[in-house]
């Protein structure tokens, strides 16, 4: 068995694969005390062989990191240092996250197709991608949530709005105008980006959502092909394959 660790900003998630086949995940908060506790009784469990590690959040890699040595797992921490089936575009291929790296990597292995990745959680993340593993760049935009804050946080009198689709698109009160902005600003947003890069590729992308919001963003974004909540895990996954031969 390999358990796979996603730890984002806002949510870590975690799956355990008997190869490639998913038995179990859970998703905990990334600032609480939950996320140690629980990566403890995963990496306790006796027919574990290794571990992957996607991470965006600095201290909890360590930790976890830390935590594999106790237990003596073999750990794989998701970069662009190791082999990732991925030719990347960015000038400087360290600073690209382990997060889209793994959400690539997933969406290449498991669709073998030309793709577009939009990950949608505390930030949207977009990436270009060949079914040749070539990576061709991306975008990283607010997130919804993040959004609403910015907009409460940045000014002295707009409120914390909860984000949802509103019932108008053109509001009727503050709470409302706030509202169709965040939500319908974010999806057509989206929407035209995905549009502009099939374009601008001139190439028959599959177009894959994953994260917090990307479920939401499937059913009212009709550019988006798929959703696949557990990409990175997978995509995390199969690069610790790629990595570690038993």
């Amino acid at each position: 068995m390999v358990a796979v660790f996603d730890v984002g900003n806002t949510n870590l998630h975690a799956g355990i694969y008997e190869g490639r086949t998913f038995i179990q995940r859970w998703h905990v908060p990334t600032r609480s005390k939950l996320p140690v506790t629980r990566i403890r009784r995963i990496l306790s469990r006796s027919k574990l062989s290794g571990v992957a590690v996607s991470s965006v959040v600095p201290h909890l890699t360590k930790q976890l990191v830390g935590l594999c040595g106790q237990y003596t797992v073999r750990a794989v921490v998701i970069s662009s240092r190791i082999d990732c089936g991925i030719r990347y575009a960015y000038d400087d291929p360290a600073t690209l996250g382990a997060d889209r790296i793994a959400a690539i990597a997933g969406a290449l292995a498991r669709y073998r197709r030309d793709a577009i990745i939009v990950d949608a959680g505390t930030a949207i993340t977009i990436d270009v991608a060949l079914e040749n593993g070539r990576h061709l760049g991306g975008l990283i935009l607010p997130g919804m949530e993040m959004l609403a804050e910015a907009m409460h946080e940045k000014t002295a009198q707009l409120p914390r709005v909860r984000v949802e689709r509103p019932k108008n698109l053109a509001g009727r009160s503050t709470e409302e105008c706030l509202q169709s902005g965040i939500f319908n600003g974010t999806m057509n947003m989206i929407s035209g980006l995905i549009r502009e890069l099939r374009a601008r590729y001139a190439r028959d992308f599959l177009c894959v959502s994953t994260g917090g919001a990307g479920a939401l963003m499937a059913r009212h974004i009709p550019e988006i092909d798929k959703h696949d909540p557990d990409l990175c895990l997978y995509g995390a996954l199969t690069i610790y394959y790629r990595n570690v031969s038993d």
